[in-house]
């Protein structure tokens, strides 16, 4: 049976950290993020599964006399993220008859867009939050990939320590990545063991 190594895009296959966003709303908003914090988080889910657009996303984050560019989210994404293909080429030379790699991440409708679909065409599977209706740390989520994946050996890397704390729930190894030299090195020997 086939092993599957799952990879989150933003933070791991892409450089991106949601503070990055969070200083250009608090830019654009002359306020500091923390005062929308949990109107942004609570309504977060429903733009990642494309239940709301950007603009309908803003409209229940801001009280009406505040104005914001509907469309940051995905244009700080495209201005400030960057591709890691250090890791993305690793990730890629993964793949083997015994072992497959594929793409479990919450994206936006518009942040989508932003990443060329070329540089995925390797991954035997895709999961995105958008296209699926349903996004981590959900666990529905984790279900589906579970069912869509015949194999039970499945290890999950991702930067947020929620998301990963759901997938052990569903029996999938995990390891929280994190960019620093010395740390990728780990990761990579992580990775590999679990391929041995």
């Amino acid at each position: 049976m086939a092993k599957v190594v799952l990879f989150d895009i933003g933070g791991v296959l892409i450089n991106w950290k949601d503070e990055w966003l969070f200083q250009e709303i608090s830019k654009q908003l002359e306020m500091p993020f923390e005062k929308i914090e949990s109107k942004f988080n609570a309504n977060l889910c429903s733009l990642f599964e494309s239940k709301i657009n950007e603009k309908e996303f803003w409209n229940l984050v801001l009280e009406h006399d505040i104005k914001i560019d509907h469309k940051i989210i995905s244009k700080t994404f495209l201005k400030m993220s960057s591709i890691n293909y250090d890791f993305l080429n690793f990730a890629k030379s993964l793949k083997t008859d015994e072992n497959h790699i594929g793409i479990l991440s919450n994206l936006t409708p518009d942040t989508s867009t932003c990443i060329p679909h070329s540089l995925l065409d390797d991954f035997d599977y895709l999961f995105y939050s958008n296209s699926l209706k349903m996004s981590k740390p959900h666990a529905e989520i984790y279900q589906h990939v579970c069912s869509k994946i015949p194999s039970k050996n499945i290890l999950f890397i991702d930067d947020k320590q929620e998301n990963l704390d759901a997938a052990k729930l569903f029996g999938m190894e995990t390891i929280l990545f994190t960019l620093s030299d010395f740390s990728t090195k780990v990761i990579h020997k992580k990775i590999l063991n679990f391929l041995k």
